[in-house]
């Protein structure tokens, strides 16, 4: 704890007065013969006031949210540590979002490291319409726009144990941050100790499975350690994590196009129906049952330079080993042996599973580096200074490309790698407070710069589990650069009137773009550069302290990531071949976004009706055309010319309903998003936005039954979505059916046994709702958590 002596000053003070009737043995009256009729404090305050010490913890500055420090002018939603561990059954950081106001994580299993996000009025898909940062740390990776490695925020960074709050902006109405917050933007908060504390934590879970009649129980463990102290004016902490977890099949198999001659009599496929509402063929097995050992190490340090200038370094490093298993459901007819490879025969047709079923094994070490210097004296200027890296030191996907049967003892395969591949950012922010006769203002302004660079080959190896790199088959390299300035001003011409006003100008460059194909030919992609302009504006009316009313408008650009640009690769989903190739003629996404919210404060909660507006002009998403030349479905980023959002949102929270210990919160959106214009697809014109639903909402009833015990239960509602932008996958409940209507029910409890040990357990889905978003999510899953803090 750091502490200052603070004298009152008998100048003119309504503070002084209310400090004076918060003193021990000083009542409101003796308060009111020190303060004269006209304001103005008496000279005998000083003799009335005895020497205060007032305590603070020199960390308040580090929980101060970004809104509040800058003004900024977005609705923000928030969960804190608290209600995380009354409410949430957190097993990895996206979880601690779940419940907050139209957010969806497309997290598929327990330590799945691709999870993109969808906000109000962009999908999962569209993952860099997002912006994720912890401690000024970008998470985001906006190497890419997709579900992949490349396009999925890296939540792996930053351990739950360690989380303070998380801060959710709807939009992109501040000048702050880049057109990537089109969506929004999440704003993680650490903790860092006063004190000497040491923690600790078991998890596990189970889920139950059941998918085409084949049932399965697969489990987690998760184990967590943390340790820090303060030592006057410098503090450190250390986080560690271990997860070894088990996942439900990712993807299913189904048959190959008949062809051979001969073949083995099998049973056991199972017949489906596609995402087209087709029939389709028949499912014969299970893909990608992953098996994850995942280690998370998190170093930071802090240090008071003065009372009110800190300094901070984070150091992460995520590990990852990971494979993918499989299962097929085939049975020799004669033998009831099972059967994945060969020459099959089912139903008097012949087929050739070759390498239909395959395993994939995941090398992964990724770096992150956090840099930041602030100042925070709450007076006419504060400053910031912050710098992030995140490197991929280590990732590599190995595969077979023959039989099983060949595989197991080593057979050919690819090694994929992204090595070196990653992103820094940095970042000057400064605010300016100047007092006028006009009414308080807060400018603040900065400067931003990021790179990201690509570096993807695909190599053939002759021995797919510990070969060397051998021929290489592809090779995607680029980078992306933008260098922005921005100012706004938060004015408060009157009490109940605030007026910002902002704008945001990016210099956006993409270089050194190279694609390497299989046939050996390299193209060299031509160098682009970029200047925009984002205009912003918000008016905000408090006529009362209960109800305050915000009316906002901006403009924000979003350029094109570099695999978008620069990335080409070969994906085979469902044994067909996709031939995904590079755009570097892509557009900038522009949107227009306006929004209108009222906001109503309770005693203990409050109220809020949000109405958004948004057109997307130029809009990138990947659309798929058959390549006669190639024989196979060709999939390629294009923009589309225009994508209009309209809805609403209603979110609210009370404490203490009908009896003391009752709390309630939740929310409700509903949302119109169309095409307008696609000249590349005029079939899309009408159709829904992919992964977009038009109904989400969720909501918490928690019970505080005494000090010690709190449970709560928790309803998430999604109703249906569509993946492909002419909305042909109209049956989405199976593989590659992109958006289930759901409704999942989540149950916790927790009770502190002693001071520092306290015992959680809660059912996720506990309805065991089967649901699918491309790949079908987890079903019942038990959780058992125990933790000791000291």
């Amino acid at each position: 704890m750091k502490h200052s002596k603070i004298k009152l000053s008998p100048k003119p003070s309504v503070l002084g007065a209310i400090l004076l009737t918060a003193l021990p043995g000083l009542s409101a009256a003796e308060t009111a013969q020190n303060v004269v009729a006209d304001g103005k404090a008496s000279n005998s305050l000083t003799a009335v006031l005895p020497e205060m010490t007032v305590t603070a913890e020199s960390g308040k500055a580090a929980t101060q949210t970004a809104t509040e420090k800058y003004k900024l002018p977005a609705v923000t939603e928030s969960v804190t540590r608290e209600k995380m561990e009354d409410t949430i059954n957190v097993m990895n950081t996206e979880d601690a979002i779940k419940y907050l106001p139209n957010i969806l994580v497309r997290k598929r299993y327990i330590g799945d490291k691709e999870m993109p996000v969808s906000m109000r009025t962009s999908g999962t898909g569209s993952s860099a319409r997002s912006l994720i940062y912890a401690d000024g740390i970008l998470l985001s990776s906006l190497l890419g726009n997709n579900n992949s490695m490349t396009g999925s925020p890296r939540w792996n960074m930053v351990s739950p144990s360690e989380i303070e709050r998380v801060d959710v902006m709807y939009g992109p109405f501040s000048a702050a941050y880049s057109g990537n917050s089109i969506g929004g933007v999440i704003d993680i908060t650490t903790r860092m100790p006063e004190k000497f504390e040491a923690g600790g934590g078991v998890q596990s879970a189970w889920q139950e499975y059941d998918v085409y009649g084949h049932t399965d129980v697969y489990d987690s463990q998760q184990y967590t350690a943390n340790l820090g102290s303060r030592h006057g004016d410098f503090s450190w902490r250390f986080d560690v994590s271990h997860l070894d977890a088990h996942s439900q099949p990712i993807s299913y198999t189904y048959l190959p196009t008949s062809s051979g001659a001969g073949g083995v009599a099998v049973t056991g496929a199972v017949g489906d129906v596609d995402k087209t509402g087709s029939q389709r063929i028949f499912a014969i097995g299970e893909g990608n049952i992953r098996h994850t050992v995942q280690d998370n190490f998190k170093w930071k340090l802090a240090y008071d330079i003065t009372p009110t200038l800190k300094a901070s370094y984070t150091l992460g490093l995520w590990q990852n080993d990971e494979s993918g298993g499989f299962n097929s459901y085939l049975r020799n007819a004669s033998t009831g042996t099972p059967v994945n490879s060969g020459l099959i025969n089912m139903n008097g047709r012949n087929y050739n599973l070759g390498s239909t079923f395959a395993e994939n094994d995941y090398q992964q070490m990724h770096w992150s580096h956090g840099m930041a210097l602030k100042s925070n004296t709450g007076g006419i200027f504060d400053w910031e200074l912050t710098g992030s890296v995140i490197n991929y030191g280590q990732d590599e996907q190995r595969a077979p490309t023959v039989a099983p049967n060949l595989a197991a003892a080593g057979g050919a395969g690819t090694i994929t790698s992204l090595n070196d591949t990653g992103w820094h950012t940095v970042d000057a922010k400064g605010i300016w407070r100047p007092d006028s006769a006009w009414g308080p203002h807060h400018v603040s302004f900065g400067f931003h710069h990021d790179l990201y660079e690509l570096n993807n080959q695909q190599y053939a190896t002759s021995n797919w589990i510990y070969g060397g790199q051998g021929r290489l088959n592809t090779n995607s390299q680029g980078k992306t650069e933008t260098n922005a300035f921005w100012l706004q001003e938060a004015w408060t011409f009157d009490p109940d009137w605030t007026l910002t006003l902002g704008g945001r100008l990016e210099n956006w460059n993409a270089f050194d773009g190279t694609n390497t194909g299989t046939n050996g030919r390299t193209i060299n992609q031509s160098n682009r550069s970029d200047l925009r302009f984002s205009p912003k504006a918000s008016l905000a009316w408090k006529p009362t302290d209960s109800w305050k009313f915000t009316s906002s408008i901006a403009q924000a650009y979003r350029f094109p990531t570099v695999t978008e640009l620069f990335q080409g690769t070969n994906i085979t989903v469902s044994g067909t071949s996709n031939i995904v190739n590079p755009n570097p003629t892509l557009k900038p996404e522009e949107a227009l976004s306006s929004e209108l919210s009222a906001q109503y404060f309770l005693s203990e909660g409050s109220l809020r009706l949000s109405l958004f507006h948004e057109k997307v002009y130029d809009a990138i998403y990947s659309q798929t055309t058959f390549s006669p030349t190639t024989n196979s479905t060709l999939s390629f980023a294009q923009n589309i010319d225009q994508i209009s959002t309209y809805g609403w949102e209603f979110s609210g929270e009370h404490s203490n309903v009908v009896f003391d210990g009752l709390d309630l919160a939740g929310n409700v959106t509903w949302a119109n998003s169309r095409i307008d214009k696609n000249a590349a697809l005029p079939a899309s014109v009408g159709k829904y936005q992919p992964r977009v639903p038009e109904w989400r909402a969720s909501a918490t009833a928690t019970y505080h039954v005494t000090k010690d015990f709190t449970s709560s239960v928790s309803g998430r509602y999604s109703s249906q979505q569509y993946g492909q932008i002419d909305n042909s996958d109209v049956n989405p409940d199976t593989y590659t059916g992109t958006g289930s209507a759901f409704f999942v029910v989540d149950t916790r409890a927790k009770y502190q046994l002693t001071k520092q040990l306290t015992l959680s357990a809660g059912i996720d889905n506990i309805t065991n709702e089967k649901y699918w978003l491309f790949h079908v999510f987890p079903q019942r899953t038990y959780i058992a958590e125990l933790k000791f803090n000291y």
